[in-house]
């Protein structure tokens, strides 16, 4: 590989790590700091621009996704100062233990929100991506492409509905319908 390679790619990197410290700076001041913010997804921005310089787009802007991830994760392991918020306080309980059909229907019901939460999401993704690609009329990279960006999208979305409506049935029953309802739409295409 070209002496140039290995220098545009650790200026990349070198960016990538700085861009997260100045994002990481502004975040830690009171107040607006646009300078920083700017600065920290510029410095972002060329680091993705440098990684496709050397590799192509496609693998660029994975490199660079990649690397921010590793950075910000790292840099939050190594300060280990996570938010924890105002401590709580116990509640003090009276009375006797729970029954065990009482904790036997608590499992049951942890479980089936943690399977709704889980499969229902990742079903409609995956559906999601599949429509995608059956159906948008463009070359087939860049339906494949596609196809799991818009899976990627639902999925995350769809989790976040489910984590975050406290009636776990107005999400399931949405999710369940457009699952069905794309697999509805998917039948023809498959025979």
């Amino acid at each position: 590989m070209p002496s140039s390679f290995y220098i545009v790619s650790g200026l990349a990197s070198i960016f990538t790590f700085a861009g997260i410290a100045s994002l990481y700076s502004a975040w830690l001041r009171s107040g607006p700091q646009p300078l920083r913010s700017w600065l920290g997804w510029g410095l972002l921005l060329l680091s993705a621009f440098g990684w496709s310089a050397v590799v192509g787009v496609e693998y660029g802007v994975s490199i660079a996704t990649l690397l921010v991830m590793i950075g910000a994760l790292s840099l939050l392991a190594i300060k280990g100062d996570w938010p924890s918020g105002p401590p709580r306080q116990e509640k003090k309980r009276t009375g006797s233990p729970a029954p065990s059909e009482a904790l036997l229907q608590l499992w049951l019901r942890g479980t089936l929100r943690f399977l709704a939460i889980a499969l229902l999401p990742t079903a409609s993704g995956l559906l999601a991506g599949l429509l995608y690609f059956g159906f948008a009329s463009s070359g087939e990279s860049a339906r494949l492409v596609g196809g799991a960006f818009v899976s990627v999208i639902v999925w995350t979305l769809a989790m976040v509905w489910c984590s975050a409506d406290r009636k776990l049935l107005r999400p399931s029953a949405g999710l369940l319908i457009f699952s069905l309802a794309s697999g509805l739409v998917l039948m023809p295409t498959a025979a």
